[in-house]
């Protein structure tokens, strides 16, 4: 069969994943990105067992754990500074490679970059996609700000959620519970942490600390307060209410960097992700809150799958039904036991048990997607 030409809207975590799936898999790749390349969120990933094990197959996993921080545990701090839980993270990406990594969100980013380039895909930034139609037998065609068109055997849309395209393509979705706010941030790695922390302050707010590199951890705080103004100042004076490790961190924060703030709102595609040669991936599919590093897990596993079935030599509309067939019942358990910890920030409740929906969580993902 011909070369397949696979275009990807959206230069993401999962667009790039994606782009580099298909390469991989022998696709002819074009991504576009209506950013410019320096104008990529900061920030860190989390780079849970299941993703390890998907940057591995992707072939990237060496790169990723010599720019990131490699760890293997779980823990959990109370209000009042006393251990709730630790755990060992389970090794899914094989005995070559750590269980976990915590990464810098522009490191993840060059890496894939650089390998897809590598695989041949051709990466289009500060380019954005105006409108596209269906052509029946000759696939999609595509119409760009910078007046060009191109056609498509499938087209890929990693655009987030909040892409009127996606949405007159693909409909709305159905919002779950959770934290709407969060900062992420960065420390100084002085208190020498080496594991995940998650931790409750007094009054309920949640933290998530993981090692990014040598010097410097990573930090997301749930915001109670939309009103805060959001300055270092501030951020130092609420990560100062937590106790330990993680409230010791309030004194490593560098006051000149940039702390994004992110609307995160739990969310599902109603409708089907996948209409004939067009689908949906990543946020734009499957939203999550950011309880056990599953957003760009799953981002990523939608990747997997589908470099997996392009390699079979399937016409692209049944690649994108498999793939459809493929992804929704994994998402949909991974998203009910994210919704549980996410409500549990909410209102939280003693019939929710978070060390047993992190152990609930490791049985769904422990197979491959």
């Amino acid at each position: 069969m011909r070369q397949p030409r696979l275009v990807v809207v959206g230069g993401g975590l999962s667009g790039l994943a994606c782009a580099l799936a298909g390469a991989r898999a022998g696709a002819d790749v074009h991504l576009y990105e209506s950013r410019a390349r320096d104008a990529l969120v900061p920030g860190h990933v989390d780079i849970v067992p299941n993703m390890l094990r998907v940057l591995v197959g992707l072939g990237i996993a060496d790169a990723c754990v010599r720019k990131g921080f490699a760890y293997r545990r779980i823990s959990a701090i109370g209000h009042r500074g006393l251990p709730l839980y630790s755990l060992d993270v389970p090794n899914l990406a094989g005995p070559r490679y750590p269980a976990a990594l915590g990464m810098l969100r522009c490191d993840l980013y060059d890496a894939l970059s650089a390998s897809a380039r590598e695989a041949g895909a051709v990466l289009h930034f500060g380019t954005s996609l105006l409108d596209l139609v269906a052509t029946g037998a000759r696939g999609v065609s595509m119409h760009f700000s910078d007046a060009a068109t191109t056609h498509a055997d499938l087209v890929v849309l990693a655009t987030g959620t909040r892409d009127r395209l996606r949405e007159r393509i693909f409909g709305g979705s159905e919002e779950g519970a959770g934290t709407s706010e969060w900062l992420y941030l960065h420390a100084s790695r002085a208190a020498a942490i080496d594991e995940a922390l998650h931790a409750s302050s007094g009054t309920g707010t949640r933290a998530q600390v993981v090692p990014v590199n040598s010097t410097t951890v990573g930090v997301q705080l749930a915001l109670r307060s939309p009103e805060l103004e959001v300055t270092p100042a501030a951020v130092r004076t609420l990560l100062a209410r937590f106790p330990g490790s993680v409230g010791a961190l309030a004194e490593q924060i560098d006051p000149t960097q940039n702390i994004t703030r992110r609307h995160v709102r739990p969310a599902l595609l109603t409708g089907s992700w996948a209409l004939g040669n067009v689908m949906v991936v990543g946020d734009g599919a499957h939203a999550f809150s950011p309880h056990f590093g599953q957003s760009a897990a799953q981002a990523l596993e939608d990747a997997a799958v589908l470099g997996e079935l392009l390699s079979q030599d399937l016409a692209p509309a049944e690649v994108a039904r498999r793939w459809y067939g493929r992804r929704l019942p994994r998402v949909r358990a991974v998203m009910d036991i994210t919704l549980r910890a996410a409500r549990w920030d909410e209102a939280p409740d003693i019939d929710t048990d978070l060390l047993q929906l992190t152990r609930d969580l490791d049985e769904v993902v422990r197979q491959p997607a």
